[in-house]
């Protein structure tokens, strides 16, 4: 490794889209908790060990690297 390089992070943050109410959000890719969704309370990603599990009805509107 060369000295003053930065490695890049192997996690980001994904924007997610709630198909139940449409709201946008971010989420952690590993995030430790189940996160629910601010506008309508349903769970949008579940804690699986590793990379949060989405649920099948969101949608990835991408990811955040910075």
């Amino acid at each position: 490794m060369k000295k003053g390089l930065v490695p890049k992070p192997e996690t980001v943050f994904l924007n997610i889209k709630c198909k139940d109410c449409g709201n946008a959000q971010m989420v952690f890719q590993r995030a430790s908790s189940p996160v629910n969704c601010l506008v309508c309370g349903a769970t949008v990603a579940t804690p699986t060990g590793g990379k949060v599990r989405l649920r099948d009805e969101c949608e990835i509107l991408g990811e955040v690297h910075e």
